[in-house]
């Protein structure tokens, strides 16, 4: 399956070049180009994920720098594409997965998306079939097993994600989509909303779109997520169910 990526630059000549190396390289289809972060993050928002964001740095109202850390928990890689070579230390600091010079030639472009590509079909599965969810931990070869039965829930803290247990919690640099998909047979969680997966084994009460768990954490589900909210109740109540 094609990788879907995004363009965010202010400068429509950059769109339009970056449009044309995607169309030339295996792997990436081209979904949509924002001269405005704040308008691409609009976008995700109602939208959730896209694979790759290709951002400038130098932009008006919100530099790349700062939109990538707000960008970071809807992509599963995130690059610079500049004209600035200056900002390559800071863009690595806050992880970044790529940063391409302008003007980008075929061929860096072609070779780093086939990095990245590459690097994805390598990441190691978190599939759950043993009722345990296995995630990367803070160094290179350290892995955690974390009990299903004991999430409560699961919040995306910007370019992380937390896992709150029972009885303690755990950091992970996997995405929120990542964990989502990785739990999506199990049918007592559901994500509520762009930030949040909550288990339903550890809630105490529903109330319209208010969620009570039993360790007294309260949620709110989104507007966008309301309709898989219903039928997720809807699906679980004896009788005819909700409308």
């Amino acid at each position: 399956m094609e990788k879907k990526c995004m363009i965010i630059d202010d400068e429509a000549y950059a769109q339009t070049q970056l449009e044309e190396l995607i169309a030339i390289t295996p792997g990436v289809v081209h979904e949509r180009s924002f001269d405005d972060a704040f308008e691409a993050l609009t976008y995700l928002h109602e939208h959730n994920h896209i694979d790759i964001v290709f951002l400038d740095i130098e932009m008006p109202k919100i530099s790349g720098i700062e939109a990538a850390k707000l960008l970071r928990p809807y992509c599963d890689f995130l690059l610079f594409v500049t004209g600035h070579p200056e900002y390559g230390a800071e863009s690595f600091e806050i992880g970044m997965d790529g940063y391409l010079v302008k003007p980008v030639s075929e061929v860096k472009f072609i070779q780093q998306v086939q990095r990245l590509l590459e690097a994805k079909s390598q990441k190691p599965s978190l599939k759950t079939p043993d009722g345990f969810l296995l995630v990367k931990g803070g160094s290179k070869h350290k892995y955690v097993s974390i009990p299903l039965d004991k999430i409560l829930f699961i919040k995306s803290m910007s370019n992380y994600v937390q896992i709150f247990l029972t009885d303690q919690e755990h950091l992970t640099y996997h995405t929120l989509k990542h964990i989502e998909e990785a739990v999506q047979e199990r049918t007592e969680f559901l994500r509520i909303n762009r930030s949040e997966i909550i288990s339903f084994n550890h809630v105490k009460q529903v109330d319209g779109y208010r969620i009570l768990l039993t360790n007294g954490e309260r949620f709110t589900v989104s507007r966008s997520y309301k309709n898989k909210f219903n039928e997720f109740l809807r699906n679980r109540l004896p009788g005819p169910g909700i409308r």
